[in-house]
Parts: C-alpha cells; sequence; structure tokens
C-alpha cells in the first residue's frame, strides 16, 4: 500500500519525505527548469532544515523550493513530524494552499498591472495637457 494512502504513522527520514514530496510535486507539471534553483530533483532544489516554533524545540524538516511557469518562486518547508503523523492530509493541504496562493498571485499581479497602466495614463496625459 503506498504510503500516502495510508492513515498509520509512518517513520521516515528527512531524505525520504524529500525524495516524496518532491515526486508528488514534479508529477503535477509546475516546476520549471530555472538558474536560479538547484535542480536536485526534476527543477526541485531540497534542503534539510530544523523547524523551531520556539528555541526550545527544534524539530526536523525539509525546504524545497522551485519556479513556476508564471515565474513564482515557492518555498515549501515541511515538518516531518506532521508530515508522518498523515501524508495523504498533508499533501492534500499543501496542494490545496498552493493552488490559492499561485490563483491570487496571478490575480494580484494582474490587477498591480492594471493599476499601474492607470496611474501611468493619468500621469502621461497630465504633464501633456499640462504642457
Amino acid at each position: 500500500m503506498a504510503i500516502l494512502e495510508s492513515d498509520k504513522p509512518v517513520n521516515l527520514t528527512q531524505r525520504e519525505i524529500a525524495a516524496i514530496v518532491a515526486k508528488s510535486i514534479s508529477e503535477t507539471g509546475l516546476p520549471i527548469p530555472s538558474g536560479k534553483i538547484r535542480n536536485d530533483h526534476e527543477h526541485i532544489q531540497i534542503d534539510p532544515i530544523v523547524l523551531e516554533k520556539r528555541v526550545t524545540q527544534p524539530k526536523l524538516g525539509v525546504r524545497l523550493q522551485f519556479m513556476t511557469r508564471d515565474e513564482f518562486k515557492v518555498d515549501f518547508n515541511v515538518s516531518v513530524e506532521e508530515f508522518e503523523a498523515d501524508p495523504h492530509g498533508y499533501m492534500t493541504d499543501l496542494f490545496e494552499h498552493l493552488g490559492r496562493m499561485l490563483r491570487n498571485g496571478l490575480k494580484m499581479r494582474k490587477n498591480k498591472r492594471l493599476l499601474n497602466s492607470a496611474v501611468y495614463d493619468i500621469l502621461t496625459k497630465e504633464a501633456a495637457a499640462n504642457g
């Protein structure tokens, strides 16, 4: 049975979790080649990290970074402990969150372009009118 389909807790290393998450992300087709990101796995950079909610409670984690076709840089910090507790739920939440973030980012980028264009038109037309 696949790990992501199981509800049972699993014990995995940072490296194994990084490989599972990176493979899942690469299968979506989101990561694109980029000179800004090291290509550890299918255009995804993978780094082991320590997550700290408090200085006295360090937890192991993995950071995955990649660029999307819309030129968004995505950074994921995956908690080993949370992933082990519920791999399927963790990945589902991760992709739902990513989808909302990418959609909102594109929307904000479009609105920013419209605003910049309107301000530019006002400034150039006013400058031309006031000569």
